[in-house]
């Protein structure tokens, strides 16, 4: 009978601890859900994080994820390195690997081999280049951007806008990337100045880099002394020196005597805040090209987090999951108007824009 009693009561033991075991384990959902520690690295090109350009909103994304995430900025958690010099892009990504980064973030072409070179020898780290394609590595990912729709919105733009019948173009680098831009551009003002009837010559130039601004600003200047009254630029932090050569001439006229500049990448609207002559404030940034290279960077970084890093593929975004956008700006309504009917003719397919390479 006691042998009995001490059977049963073993017995309740057991399933109570079994019970237990149970409810304590995860179940599948939780497991999914669970997020893994995403420690990220950020390696500008030589411009650093306040160019007003791609590594600038690039690094926003990588501040959002960290800040939503309470990871501490700085090598425990969320940081930038900005190398000197071109030679120094392996050296500085090796410096991150160094401090032991899960994820690995390259901003621009320029550092696309480096950046594959990096993946093939740490398979165990995430990378990922931005704004440009990558081969396909299975801990490799690429973030690129349809530069050609929103260049083509402002060439639609400057076309409806111009009074001299004359606009310029100035690019970074001679590059695929760069044609794109060109591609768009070229091809906006001509869509637009065939509705019109009118001719309009676009002046186009390249710097040689991003970061060569008082080259830029030379070009800029040259430009409007030949009667563009509209730059769009997509160089960098080089197109820093557009907006100057913008403000000096627009100093010395006043305000209804103004010569434009499109921005790229971030909105630049406060890059052409000036004076006009007599005083009055005014801005001359017409539009801006926006990269939502901070939407894409978090979004990655997110699925990171949930173990789903998209390691062998590109990400790519444009007009239609509003990677591309443009601003209205100092754009008319009758402009905006006309740009937002282009942009919906780009998303349905009915506006095509070829690209040379």
């Amino acid at each position: 009978m006691k042998l009995n009693k001490k059977f049963s009561l073993l017995l309740i033991a057991s399933m109570i601890f079994l019970s237990l075991s149970a409810c304590s384990k995860p179940t599948h959902e939780d497991q999914t859900n669970k997020k893994l520690t995403n420690h990220i690295a950020l390696i500008s090109d030589t411009n650093g994080i306040k160019d007003n350009s791609l590594n600038q909103s690039a690094w926003q994304g990588v501040k959002n994820y960290g800040t939503k995430n309470n990871l501490v900025e700085g090598n425990k958690g969320y940081n930038y390195f900005v190398p000197k010099d071109p030679k120094d892009y392996q050296a500085t990504i090796s410096k991150a690997l160094d401090n032991d980064f899960s994820t690995i973030i390259g901003v621009g072409y320029t550092l696309r081999p480096n950046i594959i070179k990096a993946a093939k020898n740490n398979p165990k780290k995430n990378f990922v280049i931005i704004d440009t394609h990558a081969s396909k590595i299975k801990n490799l990912a690429s973030i690129s951007f349809k530069n050609q729709e929103g260049a083509y919105l402002a060439g639609v733009a400057a076309a409806y806008t111009t009074k001299s019948h004359t606009v310029g173009l100035i690019l970074g680098q001679d590059s695929k990337e760069m044609d794109s831009f060109k591609a768009g551009f070229t091809q906006g003002v001509a869509a637009t100045s065939r509705k019109l009837h009118k001719h309009i010559k676009v002046l186009t130039q390249t710097v040689g880099n991003f970061s060569d601004a008082n080259k830029a600003h030379d070009i800029a200047q040259e430009m409007y002394s030949k009667k563009a009254d509209i730059i769009f630029q997509a160089a960098g932090k080089s197109g820093q020196g557009v907006f100057k050569a913008a403000k000096e001439v627009n100093q010395a006229n006043p305000v209804g005597q103004k010569v434009w500049v499109i921005g790229s990448d971030e909105d630049q609207t406060k890059l052409g805040n000036y004076q006009a002559k007599g005083g009055q404030p005014a801005n001359f940034t017409l539009t801006s090209v926006i990269k939502s290279a901070d939407v894409a960077v978090e979004d990655l970084a997110n699925q990171t987090a949930k173990g789903d890093f998209p390691g062998g593929k590109n990400l790519n975004y444009g007009l239609k999951n509003k990677g591309i956008s443009l601003v209205q700006g100092n754009l008319s309504y009758h402009t905006w108007i006309k740009v937002q009917k282009a942009k919906q003719k780009i998303i349905d397919g009915k506006i095509k824009i070829m690209v040379d390479r």
